[in-house]
């Protein structure tokens, strides 16, 4: 249960501050990814969107540490799944290039949340 907590605490922290940077920095966030700041309404929904993305995972996270239920956690496992299926999709379907450091984070956010969830589950 310890390794659980520290686990989620830990992803929790990570995604809090991706998140605050998005909202503070979107413009250097976007830039860590590659990715140029956009203008008007899609400025709005890249800020949005990506704030969204982060803070609702380690608001799982946090969950997960406070009420010793393994859902939350694997939640955010499943959303940063997805996350690297769809980059790797979207790269054989429309020629986007992959980040792959992005990619490799998204797996590793995955599996810490999968484990941290497993040991949840199995305590």
């Amino acid at each position: 249960m310890k390794l659980a907590n520290i686990l989620s605490g830990i992803l929790g922290l990570v995604l809090t501050i991706i998140a605050i940077r998005w909202i503070l920095l979107p413009e250097e966030s976007a830039n860590s990814l590659g990715m140029i700041l956009l203008d008007g309404s899609g400025r709005n929904t890249q800020i949005r969107d990506f704030t969204s993305i982060f803070a609702s995972t380690a608001i799982f996270c946090f969950l997960s540490i406070a009420t010793k239920q393994f859902q939350w956690i694997f939640s955010s496992g499943i959303i940063f799944s997805i996350i690297a299926i769809i980059s790797v999709v979207a790269s054989q379907l429309h020629d986007a290039p992959i980040t792959y450091s992005s990619l490799i984070a998204e797996i590793i956010f995955a599996m810490i949340a999968f484990t941290s969830a497993f040991l949840y589950k199995f305590r």
